[in-house]
């Protein structure tokens, strides 16, 4: 026990070791339950995954020295103060409590002789703690108490609020999407490790305003609170009160009454100037929650709780039939959610606006019904009147409908173009530079904000105000759980909301895709016709292996145990920038699209070009409602801006409209014109009221399959415990407050800050029963203590197909999940998984998987999601999907079937998937597509008021003639 501290070597006794014994199956269970959770938490795009990680090394450091002891085996993680001590040791408790109500592991007893144990043992010290017989009020030398926070374990609250959560986890292992929900939450809970559990829980408050008595939550780290009052015998109406701050961005709040996101009543409110906006939604998927506009729930405010000032909002209403089936409030333990934005939904007068991420703060929290109760109830309610500035029911104002509203009809912009590219993404900003150097009037739309600081972007980092998070390479994995990360609210799956799109948020991988890739694509798009577009963007954008100008790499053990591991199996070393078509039992330095120690992307490494050309302009912060059209000729684009306006701009005669949206918005664009399904159109229709779209006749709908050949790259994620034990780098830290050697080495283009988080890529294949062959990827990492991290992909070669849909609401969903349908592709991943729990198992071996005896079926059923790697809904091909058996949406200019001048480039049209990350390839066919766009000549003369396109020609010699270059430290000081 050398590795522990001093106080760690109490003496236990024989007697003591005997009940140790008994712990074993429990501590292995409980270990196995945090594994389980952490690999399944861990891909989530999600803030609540810092404090998840944060209670794992609590719980194991803490406890470390007696799972050793019990186990007989060394400490999961060495102790240091840092690590947890006496908290840990207290969640630890907590947790071992909870499962006396955990009936599927026959342990209860055992978890009884454990807290006994603690509990009457005057003299065995634990890590951090006295004895545990010592007064509650006993304080150490700095006036903290000694006896850690929720430690009368045998409480009901320990009982309730653990045992429900980790019933809830067990349940919930059995798919990934429902992981998601309820992770989220516990994550929460689970993050305020060192609080007492009360804090974990409504507590009463007196309202001095109302003088209504509430149970009330406020999250000790957070400016939110929830409040609720039920009368004496409960029946269908509660009053609540929500109080969100407000930030210079704005505001939204909300409470799930039912816990999670899925399938239960939200409650949503915003300030908007001196009014507050409010709604109720229900999430049937991971999306933005639709507008619930079933008339039987409402809320009616209370005048004297309601009101906005300069720093929050309260809203104080009763909420009439909202105790129902779609929440938890009829149960004894209810457990709510909370979720609050510092950003205002966009339009924000309107109250069914879509919400942006709540990533100001979320969580769960259990409520005492019992002790919400009051004989004054109805009095109270009594209170509450309708007030016309603040909409009740349903979905209050909307948004204006061209045509349907009595709103003013939008105006119409003075300015037309030759070509109007829809989405700020790689796939948009390339194809609009391309367009715009051929001379063409070029307008680049982008629903979201800048990306850089040169452009606009006010999120500047502390430590550099010419930066921002999105430009540094080490903050690529973290960017979705960052504060403020411009993401979509209304997409089927996470995407970037901003001047670069996904390439701005994502992990930086940029993969030469191999010759292969493009085996399956049509004639015109094999590897020879795109060699020289892919020529092109490597130019400019090449991506890199060695980022760190001194040649280092830094944080390097996963790549070193990695490497020893493959090699010895008989895998070589590759660079996959100089062999991309080696792409079995090979591994490589990662490969990333970074330039100059900042990443790169088309926003870096295009926009500049596209910026000199007096031909080009960018409008950021406007969404494209839909593309407007007469019959197969589309004459412009629906817009809406931030404060909900809305403007028609127009195409000129024989100009173009090119959508670069993603696959999983471009589908939405062409739905919202009338171009789909009528199943899906149908959908559309039944939402105009709240979207704003206007469909054309239905006579003129064009009827292709969008949405329908949806394909991603099933991601499954092992986790590996390493015996080489290591603190994993503090990656989060880095938008803060880096670590000063770390700074000081990026001032000068060197160091770990350089780096993207992972630390090798790795590809091999497999020969199908079909005789398709299948590729596989690895993408290794180190985020966690201890941890070393393979994310496998199924990648090239995978036969399974999805549907892509879309809500009344205007929201992408998942119709089918594209992962594994195919037995041969899932026989495929079933031996990747195989393969890795061999090559890390036996005595011998320097790391085991997490959860020991785990098999392929386990690992998959819970483990499964998606690698966010989407493409083909809107798919390019010969056979033409508005006849029989036709399952192309685009041609191969990559125009649109049925239309004259609608073209779309981004990763909607790939009809295959690539072998590694879907970045360069997406990149490599905008630069395809826009050449043979500027080919296609639509008939029609120009009237054009942008720039004439014979005063392009010089500079557009001189956007190709001149290299753009990026001064390697100018930001960086």
């Amino acid at each position: 026990m050398g590795d522990l501290p001093p106080e760690a070597d109490g003496d236990i006794g024989e007697s003591r070791v005997k009940q140790l014994d008994l712990v074993k199956v429990l501590v292995q269970k409980i270990s196995a339950l945090l594994d389980r959770l952490n690999v399944a938490l861990f891909p989530l795009s999600t803030a609540a995954a810092a404090p998840f990680g944060q209670f794992i090394r609590r719980f194991r450091s803490g406890w470390s020295w007696l799972a050793a002891e019990a186990l007989k085996v060394g400490p999961f993680h060495r102790w240091t103060p840092t690590r947890g001590g006496r908290k840990g040791a207290a969640l630890c408790a907590q947790i071992t409590c909870g499962l006396h109500d955990y009936g599927k592991w026959d342990t209860s007893h055992i978890a009884d002789k454990f807290i006994s144990n603690i509990l009457a043992a005057p003299r065995m010290h634990i890590p951090g703690f006295t004895n545990f017989s010592g007064s509650a009020d006993d304080r150490d030398q700095h006036g903290e108490s000694l006896r850690p926070p929720g430690l009368a374990l045998r409480t009901p609250d320990c009982a309730f609020l653990q045992g429900r959560i980790l019933s809830d986890i067990e349940k919930n292992l059995q798919t990934i999407a429902i992981m998601r929900s309820t992770f989220s939450g516990v994550a929460a809970l689970l993050g305020l490790a060192g609080s007492a559990t009360a804090q974990l829980r409504a507590s009463a408050y007196s309202d001095p305003q109302t003088g209504i008595d509430f149970q009330r939550y406020l999250p000790s780290a957070y400016p939110y609170s929830f409040g609720i009052a039920v009368p004496e015998t409960i029946g269908t109406d509660f009053i609540g009160q929500m109080v969100v701050p407000i930030s210079t961005k704005g505001n939204w709040g909300a409470v799930s009454l039912k816990g999670g996101m899925l399938n239960g009543l939200l409650f949503v409110a915003w300030a908007d100037g001196e009014d507050i906006k409010t709604s109720f939604r229900m999430g049937s998927a991971y999306a933005n929650p639709d507008v619930y506009t079933a008339t039987e729930v409402s809320a009616v405010p209370i005048a004297n709780g309601t009101f906005v000032n300069s720093t929050h909002f309260s809203y104080t209403f009763l909420c009439q039939n909202c105790i129902n089936d779609k929440t938890s409030l009829a149960g004894d333990s209810p457990i709510l959610g909370w979720a609050y934005s510092d950003t205002s939904p966009s339009p924000v007068s309107d109250s069914a606006a879509a919400l942006n991420y709540h990533s100001a703060g979320f969580g769960q929290f259990g409520l005492d019904i019992a002790s919400a109760k009051s004989a004054k109830f109805d009095t109270w309610s009594k209170y509450a009147k309708a007030v016309e500035t603040t909409p009740v029911p349903g979905n209050g104002t909307t948004t204006p409908v061209p045509g349907n509203s009595t709103i003013p009809a939008p105006t119409t912009s003075n300015t037309t173009y030759d070509v109007i590219v829809v989405g700020g993404g790689p796939a948009g900003i390339i194809a609009a530079e391309r367009l715009a150097e051929k001379g063409s009037s070029v307008l680049l739309i982008e629903r979201g904000p800048a990306n850089t600081v040169a452009l606009g972007s006010d999120m500047a980092l502390p430590w550099n105000d010419t930066l921002t998070p999105y430009d540094i390479p080490a903050l690529g994995s973290s960017m979705t759980s960052l504060s403020g990360t411009s993401l979509c609210s209304d997409t089927a799956s996470t995407a970037g909301c901003l001047l670069g799109g996904s390439s701005s948020i994502n992990g930086l991988n940029f993969i030469h895709p191999p010759e292969h890739d493009w085996q399956r694509w049509p004639a015109g798009w094999n590897w020879a016709d795109v060699s020289d577009a892919a020529s092109r963007l490597y130019e400019r954008n090449p991506g890199t292996t060695e980022p760190s100008d001194d040649g280092k790499y830094y944080d390097d053990l996963t790549f070193r145990v990695l490497s020893g591991l493959l090699s010895a199996k008989g895998w070589n070393e590759v660079d996959s920038i100089e062999s991309p078509n080696e792409k079995s039992s090979v591994f490589s330095r990662p490969s990333w699209s970074i330039k100059d120690n900042l990443r790169a992307g088309p926003a870096r490494t295009y926009m500049p070009f596209a910026q000199q050309l007096p031909n080009f302009t960018l409008k950021l912060e406007t969404k494209v409602i839909q593309v407007l059209r007469t019959g197969s000729k589309m004459t412009g684009v629906l817009t809406q801006s931030a404060d909900g306006s809305t403007q028609i701009i127009k195409v000129n005669a024989g100009g173009k409209v090119v959508l670069a949206a993603g696959a999983m918005s471009s589908p939405r664009l062409l739905w919202n014109s009338g171009i789909g399904r009528s199943d899906a159109l149908e959908i559309v229709k039944s939402g105009a009221a709240s979207t704003g779209v206007t469909l054309p006749d239905q006579a003129d709908w064009i009827d292709l399959p969008v949405g329908h050949h949806l394909q991603d790259h099933a991601q499954v994620m092992l986790q590996f415990n390493s015996k080489t034990n290591f603190s994993a780098y503090a990656f989060n830290a880095i938008a803060s407050n880096p670590v000063t050697s770390d700074l000081n080495l990026y001032k000068e283009g060197s160091g770990p800050i350089t780096q993207a988080a992972q630390r090798m890529h790795l590809w091999t294949s497999a020969e199908g029963s079909d005789g398709r062959t299948r590729y596989l990827q690895g993408t290794a990492s180190a985020m966690q203590n201890g941890i070393i991290t393979v994310r496998t992909f199924l990648t090239h070669g995978t036969s399974t197909l999805g549907e892509l849909g879309i809500t009344a609401s205007g929201n992408t969903v998942l119709n089918t999940k594209p992962w594994l349908i195919d037995a041969a592709d899932k026989k495929a991943m079933s031996d990747f998984v195989q393969y890795w729990l061999d090559l890390t198992s036996g005595s011998n071996s320097t790391l085991s998987y997490v959860t020991p005896g785990a098999t392929p079926d386990d690992i998959i059923s819970t483990k499964m999601i998606s690698g966010d790697h989407w493409v083909g809904s809107a798919k390019m091909g010969t056979d033409d999907g508005r006849k029989t058996d036709g399952t192309a949406v685009v041609d191969l200019d990559t125009k649109v079937y049925g239309t004259d001048n609608l073209f779309v480039v981004d990763a909607s049209i790939h009809p295959d998937l690539p072998t590694g990350n879907t970045q360069s390839i997406i990149m490599i066919t905008a630069e395809h597509a826009a050449e043979k766009i500027a080919a296609v000549t639509v008939t029609g003369s120009s009237n054009s008021t942008a720039p004439e396109t014979s005063k392009c020609n010089g500079v557009t010699k001189r956007a190709q003639r001149q290299a753009m270059r990026f001064r390697r430290h100018a930001h960086l000081h």
